[in-house]
């Protein structure tokens, strides 16, 4: 067995905490709500649901493009109020 001259060195390997984007994780934290899902949360009909959304100044609406969404905070402090 061959001994090595040199003292042997420990690499130091650091982790750096990169920031990753929302989308990379499959457990993202939703910030807006579809009209679907507002629709089954509350057990009304769709069109109750687009009806509400056109209707409301309860809540935050926000029209993007074609879609509406509705922001998460704006409509669970609503339904807290409500319920």
């Amino acid at each position: 067995m061959q001994k090595d001259s040199n003292p042997t060195t420990m690499e130091v390997v650091t982790q750096t905490n990169a920031v990753k984007s929302p989308t990379d994780s499959p457990a993202t934290t939703k910030l807006v709500y579809t009209v679907e899902e507002i629709a089954r949360m509350l057990a009304i009909s769709l069109r109750s649901a687009y009806n509400l959304c056109n209707s409301t100044t309860e809540f935050r609406v926000l029209r993007v493009g074609g879609s509406i969404r509705v922001p998460k905070d704006s409509f669970d402090a609503w339904l807290y109020r409500a319920a």
